[in-house]
């Protein structure tokens, strides 16, 4: 069948052989790849901090069931505290800038986690992430 416009002859093709164009352009994939290495570098240098901080929380939840432990004087709990960061190779923390010892009359100290992790993300974009917990408490 054809059709006829001024001087030219049109062929109609069949409705199932005309197909539409799919996929992305280059600037699409362009997009998408930038994207996703953003989320990369994002991960790659928050998610460290993260481990950390479970490490840091299992020390001081495992120092917070410690009776013995929490009523010995504040020097040797810190010690302690030092000697196991060193033991999981946190060896850029302190026990007196991370983790917080206030009395408790009846066991004898109380633990809190208290302190924050800057990631240089770009040039001087930081990411600053803060982790706050009472040993002992989920």
């Amino acid at each position: 069948m054809t059709v006829s416009t001024n001087k030219y002859q049109f062929k109609r093709l069949p409705r199932q052989t005309l197909k539409k164009q799919a996929g992305l352009s280059f600037l699409g994939v362009f997009a998408l790849v930038s994207m996703l290495m953003f989320m990369g570098l994002f991960a790659f240098k928050v998610v460290p901090g993260y481990v950390e901080f479970m490490t840091v929380s299992k020390i001081a939840d495992d120092l917070q069931a410690n009776p013995e432990m929490m009523k010995a004087p504040k020097s040797k709990v810190i010690a302690h505290i030092n000697a196991a960061f060193r033991q999981n190779n946190l060896w850029d923390l302190k026990a007196e800038e991370t983790i917080i010892l206030s009395k408790d009359g009846r066991k004898g100290y109380k633990v809190q986690v208290d302190y924050e992790k800057r990631a240089n993300l770009l040039r001087n974009i930081f990411v600053v992430t803060q982790f706050k917990k009472d040993a002992g408490q989920s």
